[in-house]
Protein backbone atom coordinates (compact mmCIF):
# COMPACT_ATOMS: atom_id res chain seq x y z
CA UNK A 1 0.00 0.00 0.00
CA UNK A 2 2.78 2.56 0.94
CA UNK A 3 4.32 1.64 -2.16
CA UNK A 4 1.37 2.07 -4.08
CA UNK A 5 0.70 6.10 -2.59
CA UNK A 6 4.33 6.34 -3.74
CA UNK A 7 3.99 5.75 -7.11
CA UNK A 8 0.90 7.88 -6.85
CA UNK A 9 2.32 10.50 -5.17
CA UNK A 10 5.05 10.75 -7.86
CA UNK A 11 2.42 10.53 -10.82
CA UNK A 12 0.82 13.60 -9.04
CA UNK A 13 4.19 15.45 -9.29
CA UNK A 14 5.25 14.92 -12.99
CA UNK A 15 1.52 15.49 -14.66
CA UNK A 16 1.86 18.72 -15.68
CA UNK A 17 5.03 18.05 -17.74
CA UNK A 18 4.65 21.07 -20.35
CA UNK A 19 2.81 24.38 -19.91
CA UNK A 20 -0.47 24.72 -20.42
CA UNK A 21 -0.68 29.03 -20.54
CA UNK A 22 -3.35 30.68 -19.26
CA UNK A 23 -7.02 31.29 -20.14
CA UNK A 24 -7.19 35.17 -20.06
CA UNK A 25 -10.87 35.24 -21.47
CA UNK A 26 -11.90 32.79 -18.31
CA UNK A 27 -9.69 34.92 -16.09
CA UNK A 28 -11.25 38.42 -17.21
CA UNK A 29 -14.97 37.01 -17.32
CA UNK A 30 -14.05 36.36 -13.49
CA UNK A 31 -13.76 39.91 -12.23
CA UNK A 32 -16.78 41.78 -11.06
CA UNK A 33 -20.17 40.73 -9.83
CA UNK A 34 -22.41 38.14 -12.16
CA UNK A 35 -23.89 40.18 -15.04
CA UNK A 36 -27.57 40.82 -15.13
CA UNK A 37 -30.37 40.90 -17.36
CA UNK A 38 -30.06 44.40 -18.79
CA UNK A 39 -33.75 46.21 -19.79
CA UNK A 40 -34.51 49.46 -21.94
CA UNK A 41 -34.72 51.31 -18.31
CA UNK A 42 -31.40 50.81 -17.00
CA UNK A 43 -30.25 52.14 -20.35
CA UNK A 44 -32.44 55.12 -20.14
CA UNK A 45 -31.32 56.06 -16.59
CA UNK A 46 -27.82 55.84 -17.36
CA UNK A 47 -28.13 58.40 -20.22
CA UNK A 48 -29.70 60.31 -18.06
CA UNK A 49 -26.65 60.09 -15.49
CA UNK A 50 -24.76 63.12 -15.68
CA UNK A 51 -20.88 63.64 -13.87
CA UNK A 52 -21.73 65.75 -10.39
CA UNK A 53 -18.36 65.29 -8.53
CA UNK A 54 -17.27 67.97 -6.26
CA UNK A 55 -13.56 69.16 -6.49
CA UNK A 56 -12.54 67.75 -4.54
CA UNK A 57 -14.65 64.70 -3.63
CA UNK A 58 -14.42 61.98 -1.05
CA UNK A 59 -13.68 58.80 -2.67
CA UNK A 60 -14.66 55.25 -1.16
CA UNK A 61 -12.66 52.22 -2.16
CA UNK A 62 -13.80 48.66 -2.24
CA UNK A 63 -11.29 45.28 -3.02
CA UNK A 64 -12.89 41.98 -3.94
CA UNK A 65 -10.17 39.07 -4.68
CA UNK A 66 -11.23 36.14 -6.03
CA UNK A 67 -8.15 33.80 -5.99
CA UNK A 68 -7.52 31.08 -3.63
CA UNK A 69 -4.68 31.83 -0.73
CA UNK A 70 -4.27 35.12 -2.27
CA UNK A 71 -5.68 38.27 -0.26
CA UNK A 72 -4.43 41.65 0.17
CA UNK A 73 -1.02 42.53 1.48
CA UNK A 74 0.19 45.70 3.50
CA UNK A 75 2.35 45.72 0.40
CA UNK A 76 -0.91 45.86 -1.28
CA UNK A 77 -2.70 47.98 0.77
CA UNK A 78 0.69 50.92 0.39
CA UNK A 79 -0.32 51.06 -3.34
CA UNK A 80 -3.79 52.47 -2.35
CA UNK A 81 -2.42 54.66 0.54
CA UNK A 82 0.01 55.68 -2.11
CA UNK A 83 -3.20 56.37 -4.66
CA UNK A 84 -4.95 58.28 -1.99
CA UNK A 85 -1.64 60.25 -0.76
CA UNK A 86 -0.95 60.97 -4.25
CA UNK A 87 -4.78 61.83 -5.30
CA UNK A 88 -5.11 64.50 -2.20
CA UNK A 89 -2.24 66.13 -3.00
CA UNK A 90 -3.01 67.19 -6.19
CA UNK A 91 -6.47 68.29 -5.03
CA UNK A 92 -8.54 65.52 -6.90
CA UNK A 93 -9.60 64.08 -3.91
CA UNK A 94 -10.72 65.39 -0.45
CA UNK A 95 -10.88 62.19 1.63
CA UNK A 96 -10.46 58.51 1.16
CA UNK A 97 -12.53 55.81 2.97
CA UNK A 98 -12.17 51.89 2.82
CA UNK A 99 -15.08 49.88 2.76
CA UNK A 100 -15.97 46.27 3.27
CA UNK A 101 -18.59 43.53 2.67
CA UNK A 102 -19.29 43.91 6.13
CA UNK A 103 -20.98 47.08 5.67
CA UNK A 104 -23.23 45.55 3.07
CA UNK A 105 -26.83 45.45 2.67
CA UNK A 106 -27.81 42.51 -0.41
CA UNK A 107 -25.51 42.56 -2.94
CA UNK A 108 -23.83 44.04 -6.16
CA UNK A 109 -22.81 47.37 -7.07
CA UNK A 110 -26.48 49.23 -5.29
CA UNK A 111 -24.76 47.40 -2.07
CA UNK A 112 -21.19 49.09 -2.37
CA UNK A 113 -22.82 52.28 -3.35
CA UNK A 114 -25.54 52.54 -0.26
CA UNK A 115 -22.11 51.66 1.93
CA UNK A 116 -19.97 54.42 0.76
CA UNK A 117 -23.24 56.81 0.92
CA UNK A 118 -23.76 55.44 4.61
CA UNK A 119 -19.44 56.53 4.63
CA UNK A 120 -20.47 59.81 3.41
CA UNK A 121 -18.15 59.57 -0.21
CA UNK A 122 -19.58 60.96 -3.62
CA UNK A 123 -17.33 58.20 -5.45
CA UNK A 124 -16.77 54.44 -5.11
CA UNK A 125 -13.66 53.07 -6.73
CA UNK A 126 -14.36 49.30 -7.30
CA UNK A 127 -11.61 47.12 -7.35
CA UNK A 128 -11.99 43.12 -8.75
CA UNK A 129 -9.11 40.86 -9.12
CA UNK A 130 -8.42 37.92 -10.12
CA UNK A 131 -5.60 35.62 -10.40
CA UNK A 132 -4.68 31.79 -11.58
CA UNK A 133 -0.90 29.60 -12.04
CA UNK A 134 0.38 27.49 -14.25
CA UNK A 135 2.72 24.41 -12.88
CA UNK A 136 4.30 22.03 -15.11
CA UNK A 137 7.95 20.20 -15.13
CA UNK A 138 11.35 21.83 -16.47
CA UNK A 139 14.05 19.68 -18.28
CA UNK A 140 15.11 18.43 -14.58
CA UNK A 141 12.14 17.50 -13.91
CA UNK A 142 12.59 14.23 -15.51
CA UNK A 143 14.69 13.09 -12.82
CA UNK A 144 10.85 13.04 -10.21
CA UNK A 145 11.06 9.19 -11.13
CA UNK A 146 13.03 8.65 -8.00
CA UNK A 147 11.37 9.15 -5.21
CA UNK A 148 13.92 11.50 -3.53
CA UNK A 149 14.43 14.04 -5.85
CA UNK A 150 10.91 15.99 -5.73
CA UNK A 151 12.32 17.21 -2.23
CA UNK A 152 15.71 18.97 -3.64
CA UNK A 153 15.91 19.16 -7.71
CA UNK A 154 14.39 22.44 -9.14
CA UNK A 155 12.52 20.37 -12.02
CA UNK A 156 9.00 23.15 -11.59
CA UNK A 157 8.31 25.96 -12.47
CA UNK A 158 5.43 28.12 -11.49
CA UNK A 159 3.89 30.79 -13.30
CA UNK A 160 1.74 33.14 -12.22
CA UNK A 161 -1.09 35.75 -13.26
CA UNK A 162 -3.16 38.56 -11.35
CA UNK A 163 -5.99 40.39 -13.64
CA UNK A 164 -7.43 43.68 -11.63
CA UNK A 165 -10.21 45.89 -13.38
CA UNK A 166 -11.15 49.11 -11.44
CA UNK A 167 -14.09 51.43 -12.05
CA UNK A 168 -14.96 54.68 -10.33
CA UNK A 169 -18.54 55.11 -9.90
CA UNK A 170 -20.85 58.19 -8.74
CA UNK A 171 -22.22 57.10 -5.22
CA UNK A 172 -26.11 58.78 -5.60
CA UNK A 173 -26.63 57.83 -9.63
CA UNK A 174 -24.51 55.72 -10.84
CA UNK A 175 -22.70 57.97 -13.23
CA UNK A 176 -19.16 56.24 -14.57
CA UNK A 177 -16.37 58.26 -13.97
CA UNK A 178 -13.49 55.76 -15.18
CA UNK A 179 -12.15 51.96 -15.91
CA UNK A 180 -9.41 50.68 -15.54
CA UNK A 181 -7.91 47.18 -16.27
CA UNK A 182 -4.05 45.51 -14.89
CA UNK A 183 -2.25 42.33 -14.73
CA UNK A 184 0.76 41.32 -13.80
CA UNK A 185 3.11 37.95 -13.75
CA UNK A 186 5.51 36.26 -11.68
CA UNK A 187 7.52 33.05 -12.23
CA UNK A 188 9.74 30.88 -9.88
CA UNK A 189 11.40 27.52 -10.48
CA UNK A 190 11.86 25.25 -7.71
CA UNK A 191 11.36 21.83 -5.97
CA UNK A 192 8.03 20.10 -6.73
CA UNK A 193 7.90 19.53 -2.91
CA UNK A 194 8.43 23.31 -1.72
CA UNK A 195 7.34 25.25 -4.77
CA UNK A 196 4.09 26.88 -3.91
CA UNK A 197 1.70 28.36 -6.09
CA UNK A 198 0.18 30.66 -4.23
CA UNK A 199 2.75 32.63 -3.55
CA UNK A 200 3.47 32.72 -7.14
CA UNK A 201 0.27 34.28 -7.30
CA UNK A 202 0.37 36.80 -4.85
CA UNK A 203 3.61 38.08 -6.47
CA UNK A 204 2.30 39.11 -9.67
CA UNK A 205 -0.98 40.59 -7.73
CA UNK A 206 1.33 42.78 -6.15
CA UNK A 207 2.84 44.03 -9.38
CA UNK A 208 -0.73 44.31 -10.85
CA UNK A 209 -1.74 46.81 -8.10
CA UNK A 210 0.90 48.81 -8.32
CA UNK A 211 0.28 49.14 -12.17
CA UNK A 212 -3.33 50.01 -11.70
CA UNK A 213 -2.46 52.82 -9.28
CA UNK A 214 -0.74 54.09 -11.76
CA UNK A 215 -3.29 54.22 -14.55
CA UNK A 216 -5.95 55.33 -11.98
CA UNK A 217 -3.94 58.35 -11.41
CA UNK A 218 -3.49 58.86 -14.86
CA UNK A 219 -7.05 59.05 -15.90
CA UNK A 220 -8.48 60.93 -12.73
CA UNK A 221 -5.37 63.64 -13.20
CA UNK A 222 -6.13 63.83 -16.70
CA UNK A 223 -9.99 64.88 -15.94
CA UNK A 224 -8.97 67.92 -13.90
Amino acid sequence: MKKLLAVLWVLSLTACASSSGFNRGYLRSSLGEQQKEITDSDIKKALEAKAQLPDPFKMAIYTHLDAWRVNCNEQDKSELDLLAGNLIAAGVVSDVIYINSSMFEGKGHAAIRLAAARAGADAVLMVHGAGTSDRYNNALGATYFLLVTPFFVPGTVSDGLFMLSASLWDVRNQYLYLSAEAEGTASRTGTAVHLKDHQVVSEAKTKAIKALRLEIESQLLSMQ
